[in-house]
């Protein structure tokens, strides 16, 4: 399901060569191939496609989360002396029996080592104002705003019982005179080298400007606040560089193409 381009300011506009650094968003149909849920994959072809002015903010949420090592047991006894090593053992055995029959406090300290709990995924946030100086503008700022708002949800489908996924989204940062696929390297100081993303929430405020709201004859908003959610499809991994992040997808997708750099958004 093809829903267009949309761009603001839009395309041919005299505002349009004022914008040093662009943000590009791509959404595509959900799969559950990785081959398909990798950057390049949703760039490629997709459904929308919408370019706006690098945002006002756009925060990026890294974090993972640990616990005690419950059930792996780890030994951190550091000897050089096996027999040592099971004679603590049995001494740490024979504390923890006595202390259960007497009702006592013996606790292990196997499980108290902190181990990464897999799950976490980075978070997007963007804030952003489409200020329109034309009806021209405030046309297209809209179109926009319905755009992310259409798809936060899911998708009809012929059959009433049943719907389609929302799509999956890729975007990242494009400096003036990039292809709408140049995603060069360098860049990743601007977008942080987003993933794969789901759009979980879309909050819009077209009331930015109250004294004068509406431009053109169809009184489109002349100003539209815009608030975006992006979780990541897939926990984020490290290419071992110190310098470049992938997804499990492009990790699958690059196991049979040694040559090819990891972490980089080629088209």
């Amino acid at each position: 399901m093809y829903m267009g381009d949309l761009q603001f300011p839009p395309r041919g506009d005299i505002f349009e060569n004022d914008i040093p650094v662009w943000m590009d968003f791509y959404a595509n149909n959900y799969s559950t191939f990785s081959k398909n849920r990798t950057r390049s994959a949703v760039q490629h072809n997709p459904i929308t496609y919408i370019s706006i002015p690098y945002p006002q903010q756009h925060t990026t949420l890294n974090s993972q989360r640990y616990s005690g090592a419950g059930s792996l047991n780890v030994r951190a006894i550091e000897t050089q002396n096996p027999l040592a090593i099971v004679g603590q053992m049995g001494m740490a055995t024979g504390d923890k029996i006595a202390s259960y029959f007497r009702g006592g406090n013996v606790l292990s300290f196997d499980h108290f080592e902190s181990v990464l709990q897999p799950g976490d995924r980075r978070t997007h946030y963007f804030n952003m104002n489409l200020i329109a100086k034309t009806a021209a503008q405030a046309t297209a700022a809209n179109d926009i705003a319905l755009s992310f708002q259409t798809n936060v949800f899911p998708i009809i489908t012929d059959n009433l019982f049943t719907m389609r996924h929302p799509p999956l989204w890729a975007f990242g940062a494009r400096l003036v005179g990039g292809g709408m696929n140049d995603y060069r390297k360098s860049q990743s100081y601007w977008d942080g080298q987003p993933l794969v993303c789901v759009l979980n929430a879309v909050d819009i405020n077209r009331s930015v400007i109250l004294n004068t709201p509406f431009a053109g004859t169809d009184k489109s908003p002349i100003g539209i606040n815009i608030k975006l959610s992006f979780t990541e499809l897939e926990p984020a991994l490290s290419d071992g560089s110190g310098k470049n992040i992938i997804s499990r997808s492009e990790r699958f997708a690059n196991a049979d193409e040694p040559s090819r750099q990891m972490g980089t958004l080629e088209g």
